[in-house]
């Protein structure tokens, strides 16, 4: 692990443990489960849980977890459920054990800590069996739920993991100006998504997503097939995302047209949605409490006639106006109607207006946004009004 790491996550853990102090806890056990929720330990120490499967079975008790125990004063220790595990760790402890609960149990005795306050973060991912079975393991432990404190911590990205999204951006507007040239009637909305992904691979993308939803099927912000065989037809309105990792970090950006001739509604569809964007991402900066935002794009909508067009709280079919990224795709805060939490610097949004059920297709118009101490910067540079001849 180079220096420049080992570093950001000194001071990540540090952090952690501050806060923990400070909610009066002698330890925390911090809990990742593969795949959806590998961010926190990502953040503190680098490591990704693997082979999820059956969570409780005989023996068998946390596959699929992995466990990090962050005393205040001592080392680290990581407990993972499987062997395999990454060569280049922020943690020399590190214990593999089938039964996850067992293990927890016996590292906290060692530590003389199975008497003492404990915070969980992971609660929500826990299964309960699980929960009963670490209550069974540590009798005399309080413990508090604490699932907020590293995402917390994880809003306001740090100079390393801005670095980290800018190139991500970067290698997603390489991609966006491909993907515009590449596109015309004729083809199928797989060999879109094929594009997209071959290009991301090549840039050193793990794990990269796209969809592609044209004409009829545009009509929705998202369908559970990304793409399909459909052939793309002139005129088809059309809306892409490009998804995936840049060195653990996400990538989350989309772009809307019309494949071929546009009609006066669909270009009135997208201007309205540029519209929105522009607005929403020009009123952001720290302070701005971030369901305003929302509520900017939904007023657009509302104006121009767009009622049941947009998000959920501005009577459409979509669910909110954007989110937070990092080692998540969709982190808090989220840009919706009742989230109350302040713009801070640091936080990386992704904001994402969309119009749906038109009647001539469906858009969407996606960047990631950096909150500044004076506004935002767009990490994305590629242009949006690819209808604009």
């Amino acid at each position: 692990m180079d220096d420049v790491l080992r570093r950001e996550f000194e001071e990540r853990t540090l952090n952690t443990r501050l806060e923990a102090a400070n909610r009066g806890y002698s330890c925390l056990i911090v809990f990742s489960l593969a795949p959806r929720r590998i961010g926190d330990l990502m953040y503190l120490i680098g490591h990704q849980p693997m082979m999820p499967g059956h969570p409780r079975r005989f023996n068998f008790r946390g596959r699929g977890y992995s466990a990090l125990i962050l005393p205040i004063k001592e080392e680290p220790c990581l407990i993972t459920s499987t062997p395999f595990y990454e060569d280049d760790l922020f943690v020399s402890d590190i214990i593999y054990d089938d039964n996850v609960m067992e293990a927890i149990g016996r590292a906290m005795t060692r530590y003389g800590l199975d008497k003492s306050d404990i915070g969980i973060v992971g609660m929500d991912i826990l299964a309960v069996q699980l929960y009963w079975d670490l209550i069974g393991e540590l009798p005399q432990a309080r413990f508090h739920g604490a699932d907020d404190l590293v995402m917390n911590l994880r809003a306001a990205k740090r100079p390393y993991e801005i670095e980290m999204l800018r190139k991500g951006a970067f290698i997603a507007d390489e991609v966006s100006d491909l993907l515009r040239d590449y596109l015309r009637p004729g083809l199928t909305e797989k060999e879109v998504y094929n594009f997209i992904t071959s290009e991301l691979t090549k840039r050193d993308v793990t794990n990269a997503f796209a969809t592609c939803q044209s004409g009829y099927r545009s009509e929705t912000a998202y369908d559970l097939i990304p793409a399909s065989d459909k052939v793309i037809e002139d005129g088809d309105m059309i809306h892409m995302e490009i998804n995936g990792k840049y060195r653990g970090y996400m990538i989350d950006v989309c772009r809307s047209t019309v494949v071929g001739t546009a009609s006066e509604r669909q270009i009135e569809v997208l201007e309205t949605a540029l519209e929105m964007f522009d607005k929403s991402v020009a009123a952001m900066k720290p302070g701005v409490i971030s369901e305003d935002l929302e509520k900017i794009t939904g007023e657009i909508a509302i104006a121009k006639g767009f009622t049941a067009n947009h998000t959920k709280s501005y009577g459409g079919p979509a669910t909110y106006l954007g989110h937070a990224i990092g080692l998540g795709t969709d982190e808090p805060p989220v840009v919706a109607k009742y989230d109350l939490t302040p713009l801070v610097p640091g936080m990386v949004i992704t904001i994402e207006p969309g119009l749906y059920k038109t009647g001539v297709g469906g858009c969407r118009i996606e960047d990631e946004i950096l909150v500044t101490p004076d506004g935002y910067e767009n990490l994305n540079h590629s242009d949006h009004a690819w209808w604009r001849k």
